[in-house]
């Protein structure tokens, strides 16, 4: 078939510029994802103090008046 690609048309060559962009944007937009929660710590964050001692204090580890000691001595007063 001689001369079946000439003249052929729009064609579909708009198709790979648009795919290799979003393949792009999907792999920089993963780095910067992950870069994010990296500098924030990932997931692993350690709970502060006071939410340790309330889930301790809803567990009924401790008493209210051993919790009522503990947060007023991380609070400073």
């Amino acid at each position: 078939m001689p001369g079946y690609w000439v003249g052929g048309g729009f064609g579909f060559w708009w198709i790979f510029p648009l795919v290799f962009g979003a393949l792009w944007l999907t792999v920089i937009g993963l780095f910067i994802w992950r870069g994010r929660l990296w500098w924030k710590g990932g997931h692993t964050s350690t709970p502060d103090a006071a939410a340790v001692l309330r889930e301790r204090f809803a567990r009924g580890e401790i008493d209210t008046d051993e919790y009522q000691r503990r947060l007023r001595v991380l609070d400073g007063r």
